[in-house]
């Protein structure tokens, strides 16, 4: 492994923090489910997951049982989902010296003379971290999906909300006619108020054609809504009139800047490369003021800038 790697506690008390070398925690059944200690491939990486346990772990009491962290954990797409499923492997020590969720294939040497010695492997972040949390005893093992994320699997997930977004806002498919032009006949060309108007800006503008003819009910019924608008940096640069899903690369980073900012890059169609910039400035500052500042000098209204910034450095 990298010299750049790090150890991230959670939890704990004044045992929180990021190590160097992985700690050696009291492990057992009998032992509180906190602190855990987590394998980060650099100081950066730790810093970040540190930021988005800490959102999560100030909902929970003084004494969280394990129950209460795996609800806490299991409502929380950030923490789930930080290293997307099948992007890394986790060997979860739940009893053993030490102790850990690491990414070490030399975790099985952890077994010492534990007589109950319990580990996994596994590519999920998220069964890592539950097994650590209920130490190793697979009857306490939270849903590895909901009754919720079923139903939606079987209804058809993106296509039927597609559906139902067609359905309840009346989105038509954009229209080749959608605008017309109106060539004028000869007795209009030569009539004395199409000249006074064709010449006259003033009257042209306010002549009973220029205003439309149907009324706002039908208008938005044959105008095709906006599901998401692309953008840049410096702005719009397209629209999509039809459900757009992130791909998993753009979730995956978005998710670097926490469940809140995730959420708002994602939703405003932040294009990949915006995506990117956004986080790599993020790494390399620590408040809003600089993440803004930088941010506005590359396009981005300052006001939005600060407003993001706000949302990350909770």
């Amino acid at each position: 492994m990298a010299d750049g790697t790090r150890w991230l506690v959670i939890g704990g008390g004044s045992k929180a923090g990021i190590y160097r070398a992985c700690p050696i925690f009291p492990c057992g059944r009998s032992t509180p489910p906190l602190p855990i200690a987590i394998e980060c491939e650099s100081e950066t990486e730790a810093r970040q997951l540190h930021r988005i346990f800490q959102q999560t772990l100030k909902s929970l009491p003084p004494e969280p049982s394990p129950s209460d962290i795996l609800t806490a954990f299991q409502h929380s797409e950030m923490v789930r989902h930080f290293f997307p499923d099948g992007s890394r492997d986790f060997y979860a020590v739940a009893i053993g010296a030490p102790a850990a969720a690491t990414h070490r294939t030399g975790a099985e040497r952890s077994k010492g003379s534990f007589t109950h010695y319990s580990y996994r492997h596994t590519q999920s972040f998220w069964e890592a971290l539950a097994f650590m949390i209920v130490k190793g005893q697979d009857t306490r093992m939270p849903l590895l999906l909901t009754s919720a994320e079923l139903t939606q699997d079987d209804s058809g997930g993106a296509g039927s909300l597609e559906e139902a977004f067609c359905r309840n806002l009346h989105l038509r498919s954009p229209s080749p006619t959608l605008t017309t032009t109106t060539t004028p006949t000869r007795s209009s060309r030569s009539s004395p108020l199409h000249d006074r108007q064709h010449d006259n800006p003033i009257s042209r503008r306010h002549a009973p054609e220029a205003f439309p003819t149907s009324s706002p009910a039908s208008s938005s019924s044959s105008t095709p809504i906006v599901y998401i608008h692309v953008r840049n940096l410096s702005g719009v640069i397209s629209s999509h009139h039809h459900i757009k899903q992130p791909s998993p690369e753009d979730r995956a980073q978005a998710r670097r800047l926490g469940e809140a900012g995730s959420r708002y890059v994602l939703a405003h169609g932040y294009s990949s490369s915006a995506i990117a910039t956004i986080v790599e400035i993020y790494r390399r500052n620590a408040s809003t003021e600089p993440f803004a500042l930088q941010l506005a000098a590359l396009g981005m209204a300052l006001a939005e800038a600060t407003y993001l910034g706000d949302l990350i450095y909770v």
